[in-house]
């Protein structure tokens, strides 16, 4: 969100006091001091009208989308016909095995498992009819609340029948639970709202491609759109988790290959991004009498908030001369990088992801 509000209306408390005294003195024909009853009236009117002005320019500000919050934003996307993503259930794919001589039994939609530690249920999305000799049948199930909770249950974690099937003997997930994500962010709203128009795009445009990418599920914090070669659109979305639901890959292949969205001669393609590991290792020369715990934990957290910028988008550098100057605070003499040994380029495709900091306190200098 854009913290740089504009002022709409003058509220500068000092320039309202002076109008306002010198307008009072020209009234009563005679200087206020500042013990006068005048004044003390004059601080409680421009302490009132101040605070008024505040939340008109508040209020004002909600009227821009780059500015507002819910429940505003909301109204504001309803005139591009943007509306903010729900929440979605992870899903995952359930292997149920039955006993042998069974006869034909049916599976039915809705069917209940729960992860082994009982806080997760998920329901299966189809009916399933299970022939004779037929032992295992996959079964693709939703988790009951939407939400991220339900993601991260690892394979066989999804393993209670919670309602019990005659013949059906034992259950458990193949993959791990994806896909959930919970309600679509403000900042996730607002970057919908400025893409909005390239919706009513029939060109494929990227910006097009991009919309309609991140309204396929709330989870996707970047997208890259690229054309490999002529006719093909790759799309890679980013999320906070390491690696990509293949929900979420599924969901934007849905959203942008509709027949409505996708130009007949496009041939859409969906790709997790791919992770590039680095390490942050540097050297620091501190000034004297400078405490080296207290400046190593706050260089290891410029640092990491450096990481986690470059985590947040597709295709951002790792540029050891940045790293540098995110170690420079008013107690480091000098630094050294060690680690990356050079810059790192990364793709379109691509995301940089930092599996370990390291400061070291190497000495200390006069300067």
């Amino acid at each position: 969100m854009d913290t740089n509000i504009p002022a709409f209306i003058e509220r500068d408390p000092d320039v309202i006091m002076a109008e306002s005294k010198a307008r009072l003195e020209e009234l009563l024909e005679r200087e206020i001091h500042p013990a006068q009853f005048e004044q003390l009236l004059l601080n409680i009117v421009v302490f009132a009208e101040v605070r008024i002005l505040n939340r008109f320019n508040a209020g004002m500000a909600q009227m821009l989308y780059q500015f507002s919050t819910a429940p505003v934003l909301d109204y504001i996307a309803g005139l591009v016909a943007v509306e903010r993503l729900p929440a979605s259930s992870a899903g995952c794919t359930v292997r149920f095995t039955l006993v042998e001589g069974h006869g034909t039994v049916l599976i039915p939609e809705g069917t209940r498992v729960s992860s082994s530690d009982g806080v997760a249920i998920f329901r299966t999305t189809e009916d399933v009819i299970v022939e004779p000799d037929t032992l295992t049948v996959d079964v693709q199930a939703q988790a009951d609340t939407p939400g991220e909770a339900g993601n991260g249950y690892l394979p066989g974690t999804i393993s209670v029948i919670l309602d019990p099937l005659a013949f059906v003997s034992t259950v458990a997930n193949l993959d791990t639970t994806g896909g959930g994500s919970d309600v679509e962010t403000d900042e996730q709203l607002r970057e919908r709202i400025r893409l909005a128009p390239s919706q009513y795009s029939s060109a494929g445009s990227r910006a097009s491609y991009e919309f309609y990418a991140k309204s396929a599920n709330a989870l996707i914090t970047d997208v890259s759109v690229t054309s490999p070669v002529p006719g093909t659109v790759l799309i890679v979305p980013l999320t906070e988790l390491d690696e990509t639901p293949q929900q979420v890959l599924d969901d934007i292949y849905a959203a942008c290959s509709a027949e409505n969205v996708r130009p007949l001669t496009d041939t859409v393609l969906v790709a997790a991004p791919q992770r590039i590991d680095y390490s942050m290792v540097v050297n620091v020369v501190l000034y004297e009498d400078t405490a080296a715990d207290t400046e190593r934990k706050a260089i290891t957290e410029s640092l990491q908030q450096f990481a986690d910028e470059k985590r947040a988008r597709l295709g951002l550098d790792i540029i050891r001369s940045h790293i540098a100057q995110r170690c420079r605070t008013s107690a480091v003499y000098d630094v050294e990088v060690l680690s990356p040994v050079s810059n790192i380029v990364i793709e379109d495709t691509q995301f940089p992801y930092c599996t370990g900091i390291m400061v070291n306190v190497i000495g200390f200098n006069r300067g």
